[in-house]
């Protein structure tokens, strides 16, 4: 088998900032505001939620992210875009013509999931490599000494049939601030999500599985970013593969590693 992996955002909130002007001209949006070069941008109020105000952007009828502002909360000033799923996939690029068109200015990227998707069952392999006594794992910069402790920060999911109660495999390790989950996507997509513009995407026959990095909030992404030695600006403007995957390893790396430094990712891609 040919091994397969690719890296994208799954989860991209943008905080942008802009004047009194544009942020009064979208409070006072009763119905929908249409801007854009050629009026392809539309922006359209929908039902309120924590914010005082929400809007769907949509550019050429694609549906792009939900637009709000406006809450009690003192650490939410700004404006946020978050970023429809669908877009990560397909055109994230275009996300500064978005942001030219409605006349906001990025400022930074709020909340981020970076997702390492391949067509090898690393879920099994990360089980094998939990019961490999010749490795040592360290986990949130802990050695893992004794093999009869229980790992807290290491929760087991699993789903199956009366015959097979633990055939689908799952995990979720908690970091420090952020959290690693890997499971099925294929299932996933295939009996929940449905996302179909994924398996496209990603161009893997009938396996997908998936590992994935979480951060929740700026402070996490700028320190992933700071130990990643990435520019916030190169994520948002420039985010190539190549730099992702810069990122999720070395996150990673922060969450779960093998002694010497070793990557995770060496031992379940491998080829046995």
């Amino acid at each position: 088998m040919n091994t397969k992996y690719k890296i994208n955002i799954d989860k991209l909130e943008i905080t942008y900032t802009c004047s009194g002007e544009i942020r009064e001209l979208f409070a006072n949006i009763i119905d929908e505001h249409i801007c854009g070069e050629d009026n392809d941008v539309r922006v359209v109020r929908t039902a309120c939620t924590t914010y005082c105000h929400n809007f769907a952007v949509y550019c050429s009828n694609m549906y792009v992210g939900q637009l709000f502002f406006e809450t009690p909360n003192p650490n939410r000033p700004h404006i946020y875009l978050a970023v429809e799923n669908e877009i990560l996939y397909t055109c994230v690029g275009g996300l500064s013509y978005i942001e030219q068109a409605l006349h906001l200015s990025y400022h930074r990227i709020s909340k981020l999931d970076i997702c390492f998707d391949t067509n090898v069952n690393v879920i099994n392999r990360f089980y094998r490599l939990l019961k490999d006594e010749s490795k040592t794992l360290i986990i949130n910069n802990k050695v893992i000494c004794d093999r009869y402790a229980i790992i807290n920060k290491l929760i087991h999911y699993s789903t199956g049939s009366l015959k097979n109660i633990r055939r689908i495999k799952s995990f979720i390790l908690k970091g420090n601030e952020i959290e690693l989950a890997a499971y099925n996507k294929q299932q996933e997509i295939d009996n929940i999500s449905k996302k179909e513009y994924i398996k496209e995407n990603l161009q893997m026959d009938k396996k997908i599985y998936r590992l994935e990095i979480r951060f929740t909030n700026f402070k996490q992404i700028q320190k992933a970013l700071t130990m990643s030695y990435v520019d916030i600006n190169d994520l948002y403007y420039y985010p190539f593969e190549d730099l992702l995957e810069q990122i999720f390893v070395t996150t990673l790396n922060r969450i779960i590693r093998l002694s010497n430094n070793q990557c995770v990712l060496n031992y379940l891609l491998k080829i046995n």
